[in-house]
Order: C-alpha cells, then sequence, then structure tokens
C-alpha cells in the first residue's frame, strides 16, 4: 500500500504534465506563461515533482520529515509558479494522511500539523499576492475542505490502528501469561516428583542399607555374606543416584514456592507406623507418642508424615552409634500439630546439615512447611539431633482461602 498511492500519484502528474504540454488552453495559465517564458521553467518543475513522488515513498518511515519537505515544495511551487501548486496538493494531502497516522507521539503530530498548515498558507498567500492568479477564498476553500477531510480520515485510521495494536499486544501478553503458567506448572510437577523420588526412593534405600549392614558377616557362609555386600554397595549406589536425580530435577525450580503435596496419594496419620517398623528392624528402639486429638486433615497429615519420615531417614542415614528415637505428636485445641523427633546418635557427616546448600530434604521440609505457614527448625544438641517443626490446622487455612475467593 505503501506504493500504490506512489504509482496513483505519479499517473496523476504524468496527466497533468501531460495536459499542460499537448493541451496547454486548458492547463493552468500562470504555470504555462512561466514555462514558455523560462527555459528552465519546465525541467524544473519536473524536477519538483519527482522529488515530491521519491519523498512520498518515504512517508512511512519518517513522516514528519516528509511532510515538512512536501509542503515546502508547495510553497516553492507557489512562489515560481503561482496556482499551478496546486499540482503538488493530491501528494502533500497523502503525505499529511500518513503523518496523522505514523506519528508517534500527539505532540509531534501538533508540530508537524502546524507547520503544515502554515506553509500551505503561506502557498495560498504567495499564489494569489504574488501572482494575482486566482482570489484568495477560491482557492483557501477547496484546499482548506480537502485537508480537513484528509485530517479526519486520517484520525479514524489512526484510532482504528491503536485499537488493534492494543488487542494484539493484549492477546500477546495472555499468551505469555498462559506461557509462564504452562512452565510454572511443570516446575511445580517436577518439584514435587523430586520430592517423592527423596523421600519414598531414599527412605526404602537408606533401609535397605541399614538391614544389610546389620546382615553383614552375620551367616557366617562367604558367599551369602558377598551376596549382602552387595547389596549394601548396590542400594547405597541406588541412594547417590537418587540425591543426584533430587538435585538435578530441582535445579531449575524452587521448591519452596510448591505448598502442594507430593504426587500419588495422601498419606494418612496411621501410615508412619511401617516407618518406624523399618528403623526397628535394623535394631534402633523407637517410640512415637501423640497427644491431643487427631483433626479430620488430610493435608495436615501428610505433611506431618513428610516430615517424620525425613527425621527417621536422616538418623538412619547420618547418625552414628543411634540407639534411640522418639517421635512426639501434640495436637493443640486450634487444629495445628508440634512435631519433635529426637534420636541419641551423633552427626557422621555435614550432609544432614540443613543450614548449608547440600541437603536436599531437610531443606525442602522447611520451605514447605513455612509455606504452610508453619516453622521448622532442626539441628545437633548435646544428647543427638532434635528436629520441632509446628504445622498449623490447614484445612482452616484452605476454607479461608476458598471463602475469600468465593466473596471476591
Amino acid at each position: 500500500m505503501t506504493f500504490v498511492a506512489v504509482f496513483f500519484c505519479a499517473l496523476y502528474e504524468t496527466g497533468m504534465l501531460t495536459r499542460l504540454i499537448l493541451a496547454s488552453s486548458s492547463a493552468n495559465q500562470t504555470l504555462y506563461q512561466v514555462m514558455k517564458s523560462a527555459s528552465w521553467g519546465l525541467p524544473m518543475f519536473a524536477v519538483i515533482i519527482f522529488l515530491a513522488l521519491v519523498t512520498l515513498c518515504l512517508r512511512r518511515l519518517y513522516p514528519m520529515a516528509t511532510l515538512l519537505v512536501v509542503s515546502g515544495m508547495l510553497a516553492l511551487t507557489a512562489a515560481i509558479y503561482g496556482s499551478g501548486c496546486t499540482y503538488l496538493v493530491i501528494p502533500w494531502l497523502v503525505n499529511l494522511y500518513a503523518c496523522a497516522v505514523e506519528a508517534k507521539s500527539m505532540a509531534s503530530l501538533a508540530a508537524g500539523l502546524c507547520s503544515s498548515t502554515i506553509l500551505g498558507l503561506l502557498s495560498i498567500a504567495l499564489s494569489t499576492n504574488w501572482h494575482h492568479d486566482v482570489h484568495f477564498t477560491d482557492l483557501l476553500y477547496p484546499t482548506g475542505l480537502a485537508f480537513a477531510l484528509c485530517l479526519t480520515a486520517a484520525f479514524f485510521s489512526r484510532s482504528a490502528r491503536q485499537s488493534r495494536m492494543s488487542e494484539q499486544a493484549l492477546e500477546e501478553e495472555r499468551s505469555h501469561a498462559l506461557t509462564l503458567a504452562h512452565e510454572r506448572d511443570q516446575a511445580m510437577r517436577q518439584s514435587r516428583v523430586a520430592a517423592q523420588l527423596h523421600d519414598s526412593v531414599g527412605h526404602d534405600l537408606t533401609a535397605i542399607i541399614a538391614l544389610s549392614e546389620g546382615l553383614d558377616h552375620a551367616s557366617g557362609k562367604p558367599e551369602i555374606d558377598e551376596a549382602i555386600s552387595m547389596i549394601n554397595d548396590l542400594a547405597r549406589q541406588g541412594l547417590d543416584d537418587t540425591r543426584t536425580a533430587v538435585k538435578a530435577l530441582q535445579s531449575e525450580t524452587d521448591p519452596k514456592n510448591d505448598p502442594q503435596p507430593a504426587t500419588g496419594e495422601r498419606h494418612g496419620w496411621d501410615d508412619i507406623k511401617p516407618i518406624l517398623d523399618h528403623a526397628r528392624h535394623v535394631g534402633i528402639s523407637t517410640a512415637l507418642t501423640e497427644t491431643g486429638r487427631r483433626p479430620q486433615d488430610s493435608e495436615q497429615a501428610d505433611l506431618a508424615f513428610t516430615v517424620t519420615r525425613e527425621a527417621i531417614t536422616n538418623a538412619l542415614r547420618h547418625g552414628q552409634e543411634v540407639n534411640r528415637i522418639v517421635v512426639s505428636w501434640d495436637h493443640d485445641s486450634h487444629g495445628g500439630i508440634n512435631i519433635t523427633i529426637r534420636d541419641d546418635g551423633q552427626l557422621l557427616n555435614n550432609d544432614a546439615d540443613d543450614s548449608g546448600d547440600n541437603g536436599t530434604g531437610l531443606a525442602r521440609l522447611r520451605g514447605e512447611v513455612r509455606a504452610h505457614g508453619g516453622s521448622f527448625n532442626s539441628g545437633p544438641g548435646p544428647d543427638g539431633w532434635t528436629l520441632q517443626a509446628r504445622i498449623p490446622s490447614l484445612a482452616a487455612t484452605a476454607a479461608d482461602n476458598t471463602g475469600k475467593e468465593e466473596s471476591a
């Protein structure tokens, strides 16, 4: 469309020049007299028209500059050829329309329109007062009407264009938001898979390691002892691979922002019993004391199970000379639960130190518990390792959030 207007303007100017040469009696007489009296009249007029058409090709890229250039050519033509400047009115209006549509801001548009209006009035004044070949009002009224109609059409086009651009920007923003939401959901699913892998598989492998170590050289048969040793080595290798996979899965997502439980069904209050039995089978005395009344809160029960299982797994994996693990679940009258897990072992290595970046279980649990509005602390003490956590009533929190959403 940029060059369609230029093509039609070129056809118009060619027709007007042909009429000026072949049918001079019906052409603009002032223009004809100048061309007849001066040898440079026709070539210069042709050059002005050519430059105006070339400038017209650049109106989309430089709307303000092209409008001022064509307006200046209009005033120059009026000074030399009088009312012959009307030959450039069509290119001038095309540039005016492009400027009104393409201007970046209303301030620059207003400056361009004012400058073009002044040059247009100057052209009319030069045509009427310099050459006296037409009355001022006879040239002002049709030019002013064309100017007003052109601006009206341009402003309608500008409004429609801005509306389309706004809709396009809104659609792009909506698409970008959907993409971000998809990436967030994918990261959350990845975090939950990592949590399930760390908690379930990690605990099972730790139990296998502890059981196989308890059977080491206990059978008295070399082939059986060798098989048990191989089981222990494979379980340790699997545990290392599991921790590596968990860290890789969590490298591009923040598990603290994912308060959802791990994939699969939620664990209940009684699901902790097999975990305690695993510890007993490896020779560790375990006890669970529970006070208060269990709430009907499946999400709280699942999170309490996860915290307790992770503490027991860490005691089996990182503790040295652990003989006793005591778990306390204290339900309060507000529906919350206080969890305390103590063991009498000594820290074997610093992998279980959740204060740094090496640990994946305790650091994740701290973020998850705090994301639900609870508290989480763990660390070594004079008599072993202690983990304390408080989980509020998650059923009440969920009900409050649902009520807020419905009221909103």
